[in-house]
């Protein structure tokens, strides 16, 4: 036994069932000969030539596979060592064994519709595993060919033991998975052990059999997979798609196979529809080397336009999705506004507070060293705050600070930002403004406070307030926020020692 060759093991009555069976064809000596050929390294050209020539049939099926659009050789191949050449002796090989093994076995069964369509499944399961394995760049294509084309041969060996095995009701969709769980309630093995243990007592390769074991094994290797595992994954996923095909519910079976498909391939929708396309274009061809069948002018057509339908669908709904994905993002972001923009103001003035205040101040403060312009500081602090509190009650201390937020905030450009620093104190900030232009600006708002009358239930009360004014990149020139702060403060207490109401610079 060759090294890490798998071990098969069939039931006893399964093998003495194969044995007896009469209709399971032996095969024959050129069959046996290329087997041979394919397994030994130092066969040349000429031993390939000289076994294929043996058979006139096999030699016209090797030329003529050599000029079919399926190899896309660029001249005409007009003898069979020239197109032994240029298909190379490995493909060569494994081409004539696959159409040997077809025909002896093909010519052992009886003609009926079962068949047919055994061998229908059996070429589209071969001819999309070489595609697939062609557009994933594999080197051995023809060996993918070979052995997607041999993996259900388990069910012509059980249908060959009986007849009825696989007599299911009439109304019942047989997919492969009903298949194997139908023979191993009953034989305790299924046809992909079987068909792979028969491949061995033909003494195949190693490579070819074992794949066709775990042919129903289903695994999907995206990026990063070894030539091996793919060859693998392409026999396992070509049968599910060769039924599309065949069972008369394209549009299920497109739309079960799309993302596996994509995925594997690394494809988009739009060149799956070019992978269903290539296959339909390759069937005719394969239909004649193989004198078989496969699928009529009007099946391609409508797996086709099942496709496009498919994939038209899914753009549709892609688009949906993505324009309720855009509103559900739209409404979030929306809403994250929203709570940014409350946590940055003051609950009950509606002013920014004092935290996002100072984060403002930071940039206006660069731009302003930045820009040499100037930026002036206004700290407003309520005169007697506490007496409103203290003698009309909170509520009144609340409608008055609310009305002195709005009174300063329609007055104010809307590049000035006006902020509650807290408590009872307001902090205003006028970018581009000299000293001299803000202290003109704020002493007009002054006197216009005097006769502003705040009204709270039934009391009218007057509210002056005091303000304190640095002015930076103009009258002073500070090295930072804080000695830029700290300046309008100490003007903010030069107003309150000499009896408020009033304004004072820096």
């Amino acid at each position: 036994m060759i090294d890490n060759e798998p071990v098969i093991e069939l039931p006893a009555n399964v093998k003495d069932a194969i044995a007896k069976c009469p209709a399971l064809p032996s095969l024959p000596a050129v069959v046996m000969q290329v087997i041979e050929a394919s397994k030994d390294p130092d066969i040349g050209l000429a031993d390939v030539s000289d076994i294929i020539r043996t058979d006139p049939a096999l030699s016209a099926k090797l030329l003529k596979i050599a000029n079919s659009p399926l190899y896309s050789l660029r001249r005409t191949i007009h003898n069979l060592r020239e197109a032994l050449t240029l298909l190379g002796l490995n493909a060569s090989l494994t081409i004539a064994l696959s159409f040997t093994l077809i025909k002896s076995l093909k010519d052992n069964q009886e003609n009926n519709d079962e068949n047919d369509l055994y061998w229908r499944r059996s070429l589209l399961s071969a001819t999309v595993a070489r595609h697939m394995g062609f557009k994933l760049g594999l080197s051995n294509l023809e060996d993918l060919f070979l052995t997607s084309l041999l993996q259900d041969i388990g069910v012509m060996v059980l249908e060959c033991i009986d007849n009825s095995f696989y007599d299911f009701d009439d109304n019942e969709l047989v997919t492969h998975n009903k298949r194997i769980e139908h023979e191993n309630n009953n034989i305790s093995v299924d046809h992909a052990q079987i068909g792979a243990w028969l491949l061995q007592s033909w003494h195949l390769p190693v490579k070819l059999y074992e794949a066709v074991l775990y042919s129903h094994q289903a695994r999907i290797h995206t990026a990063g997979a070894s030539e091996n595992e793919m060859f693998q994954q392409c026999i396992n996923i070509a049968g599910n798609i060769a039924d599309i095909w065949l069972n008369g519910n394209e549009a299920e079976l497109l739309r079960e196979n799309l993302a596996p498909i994509e995925m594997i391939l690394d494809i988009t929708g739009d060149e799956f529809a070019e992978f269903i396309n290539d296959i339909n274009t390759m069937l005719p061809d394969i239909s004649s080397m193989f004198d078989i069948s496969i699928s009529d002018t009007e099946t391609r057509e409508r797996v086709l336009d099942e496709a496009r339908e498919l994939l038209l669908d899914r753009n549709l709904q892609f688009i949906k999705q993505s324009e309720q994905d855009r509103r559900q993002i739209e409404a979030m972001e929306e809403k994250t506004k929203d709570l940014e923009e409350i946590a940055r103001r003051d609950p009950l003035t509606g002013l920014y507070n004092r935290k996002y205040f100072e984060h403002l101040l930071e940039e206006e403060f660069e731009n302003a060293n930045l820009n040499r312009w100037p930026l002036t500081l206004a700290f407003i602090d309520l005169d007697d705050f506490k007496n409103i509190n203290d003698n009309h009650g909170h509520l009144a201390g609340d409608q008055v600070l609310k009305s002195i937020s709005k009174f300063f905030s329609d007055h104010i450009r809307q590049t000035d930002v006006l902020a509650r620093y807290g408590g009872d104190e307001f902090i205003l900030m006028l970018p581009g403004s000299t000293n001299e232009v803000s202290m003109s600006m704020l002493n007009r708002l002054l006197k216009e406070l005097r006769a502003f009358v705040i009204q709270s239930d039934n009391l009218l009360i007057h509210q002056t307030v005091s303000i304190g004014l640095s002015s930076h990149m103009d009258t002073n020139d500070f090295n930072s926020i804080t000695e830029f702060m700290n300046a309008a403060d100490e003007a903010l207490y030069k107003v309150k020692d000499t009896g408020r109401d009033n304004i004072a610079s820096y």
